[in-house]
Order: structure tokens, then C-alpha cells, then sequence
């Protein structure tokens, strides 16, 4: 009678040993699926983040941003692998390039335009330095005549014509500045913006063409190698289904090349018309701004500004380096002796 009541609950615990048992195992396997990935499908990858187990049921978490990103990976390892094979491939003459010829000439123009356009940009970007610095010589040149007018009266009359005369210059290279750098602005945008982003389109042309030939290399392989080891029926097969995949991806290139070759003719000929208009206008402005300075003729200067929508530039007379570099002791010049613009201002009559 005394072991009736252990045989009882012994045999009431069972059920709560494997309720529990069970439990467990549940849990082991949600950790399992989760942080190492093992389970039925041996370790590998399905695109589940989370398996979990309740009431024998499976509930599945996809993971489409991580996939999706992935996948973007593998595309661009491959189609940069494939690039880099075809490159290599031709530069050591083992493999052929699709040409068209016309619009690989107009790629080579516009590259040597730029260079010009780039070469163009830098000499008249010097030239303007050194007409500012022409200029504000003028300037200074102009004020110590006039200062020196005022210290002696014999020479007022040819001394203020000078001063006059060299105001007046400089007055007029402030306008062939002004003109100047709105033709520089202009070079600038043409060269380093408008063709630099149509180059950046070649760039794209070019690697899809890459792309399109190492393609088209493989697919004529894989037809060479159909023609050549027909094989058993199963490896021929194989090889059947092979080829048609690369048919198929060959298509898709084929179409992209295209289209890329087509939107980049486009672009290269709007690119035409715009640089011949812009480029024609600032330089029918340079050269009349030129005539007009070097012949002294303010009016022609004045009009071309107007006609361009151009604005002066603003005078800086005060504090120039260039001012102060130009004032120097003409006693010291006489005496043959240098003296430095702030000695040369204290010991010179003239200030």
C-alpha cells in the first residue's frame, strides 16, 4: 500500500518531464536557426533572419533589404570582373573590341577640344592677372603725378595731363577686366563642367561596351565549343541550356549598349551646338573688348558691356599691394641707393 502512492507520482510526473523536455528542445532549435544558421537545411543561407517554433508551426521573417543588397554586390563584382577580363584581355591582343569608328572620333575631339579649351583657360587667366596688376600700376602712376603737380607749378600742366591720361587707362583696363573675366567664367564652364559631365557619359559607354564584348566573346565561345566537342547527349544538353542563357544575356547587353551609344550621340551633339553658340559669342566679345582698349575707345568698351549685360568691377584704389610696391624715393634713384616704400615715403620731398 505504501508504493501505491509513488507509482502515482511517478506516473504523473511524466508528463511534465517531457512537456518540458519538449520545451526545451524548442528553444534549442529557435537558437540554433537563428544565431547559427543550422537546421535542417545544413547551414546555409534561405533568406530567413528568424525560425520560430510554436504549436509546431513556422514562422518566417524575410530579409529582402540584406538580399536585395547583396544581390546588388554580386551584379557589380561580376560586371566588373567581366570588364577587367575583356580590358586585359584586349590591351594584350587576345580578344576583339566592337568599333564605331564616327562616334569614337568624336569622342577623341572633344577630349583634344577640352584640352584646348583647358590650355585657352590658364593664358588668359594669366593674362588678366597681369593686366590687374597693369592696371593698379596706372592707377598709382596717375595719383603720384597728380600729388607731384601740386609741389611744383612749373610742371602742373604736363604733370596733370600724365596723371590724367594714366587714370584714364586704367579706368579703361578696369572694363577689359570686367570683360575678361566674364569670358574666363564662360571658358571655365564650357571646359570643365559641360564637357567633364559629357565625359562622364563616355566613361559609362565605355564600360558597357566592355561589358557588351565580353559577352559577345563568351557566347561566341560557347557556340565554338558546341561545334567542336558535341559531346554525350547529357553534356550536350548542358551545353545547350548554357547557350541559351548566354543568348539570352547577350540580348539584354546588346539592348543596353545600344541604348547607352544612342543617349551618349544625343548628348554629344547638343554638347556641339551649345559650345559652338557660347563659344562664338565670348569670343566676338573678346575681340571687340580688345580693339576697343588697345585703340582707346571707351565708347566701343561701354557698348560692348551693355551689350553682354556686363558689370564693372568695384575699385579697390585703397590698400593695394601693388601701390605700395610702386612708391619709391627719387632721391634714392638719383644717388643710385634702394630704399624701402615707407623710407622712401619719409625722406622724398614729394609726399
Amino acid at each position: 500500500m505504501s508504493e501505491q502512492p509513488e507509482s502515482d507520482q511517478t506516473a504523473t510526473d511524466v508528463p511534465g518531464e517531457e512537456k518540458a523536455s519538449k520545451a526545451f528542445s524548442a528553444v534549442s532549435l529557435e537558437d540554433e536557426d537563428v544565431e547559427g544558421g543550422h537546421g535542417e537545411n545544413g547551414g546555409h543561407d534561405t533568406g530567413i533572419a528568424g525560425v520560430v517554433l510554436e504549436n509546431t508551426e513556422i514562422q518566417e521573417v524575410p530579409t529582402q533589404p540584406v538580399t536585395a543588397a547583396l544581390l546588388r554586390l554580386k551584379l557589380a563584382t561580376e560586371s566588373r570582373y567581366r570588364c577587367t577580363k575583356q580590358s586585359l584581355s584586349e590591351r594584350f591582343g587576345k580578344g576583339t573590341r566592337t568599333i564605331d569608328s564616327q562616334l569614337d572620333e568624336r569622342i577623341t575631339t572633344l577630349r583634344d577640344t577640352q584640352k584646348k579649351y583647358v590650355d585657352i583657360l590658364l593664358v588668359v587667366r594669366k593674362l588678366s592677372m597681369q593686366l590687374k596688376a597693369a592696371m593698379e600700376t596706372q592707377q598709382c602712376l596717375g595719383d603720384m603725378f597728380a600729388e607731384y603737380a601740386v609741389h611744383t607749378p612749373e610742371f602742373v600742366e604736363v604733370l596733370t595731363r600724365n596723371s590724367d591720361i594714366q587714370r584714364q587707362v586704367s579706368r579703361n583696363g578696369e572694363l577689359l577686366l570686367a570683360i575678361m573675366m566674364t569670358f574666363e567664367r564662360n571658358l571655365e564652364t564650357v571646359s570643365r563642367k559641360a564637357i567633364e559631365d559629357t565625359l562622364v557619359k563616355v566613361k559609362e559607354y565605355e564600360s558597357s561596351r566592355l561589358e557588351y564584348d565580353s559577352f559577345r566573346t563568351n557566347l561566341e565561345q560557347l557556340q565554338a565549343n558546341k561545334v567542336q566537342n558535341p559531346g554525350s547527349p547529357a553534356d550536350a544538353a548542358k551545353a545547350a541550356a548554357k547557350l541559351q542563357k548566354a543568348e539570352a544575356d547577350f540580348e539584354v547587353q546588346r539592348a543596353r549598349y545600344d541604348k547607352m551609344r544612342n543617349e551618349l550621340s544625343i548628348k554629344l551633339g547638343l554638347l556641339d551646338e551649345n559650345k559652338t553658340k557660347v563659344m562664338k559669342t565670348q569670343l566676338v566679345l573678346f575681340h571687340n573688348a580688345c580693339c576697343a582698349y588697345y585703340t582707346a575707345d571707351v565708347k566701343a568698351l561701354s557698348e560692348c558691356m551693355q551689350k553682354f549685360h556686363i558689370k564693372p568691377l568695384p575699385t579697390e584704389r585703397q590698400g593695394s599691394v601693388v601701390k605700395e610696391s610702386a612708391k619709391f624715393d627719387f632721391m634714392a634713384v638719383t644717388e643710385g641707393t634702394s630704399t624701402s616704400p615707407s623710407e622712401s615715403t619719409a625722406k622724398s620731398p614729394l609726399y
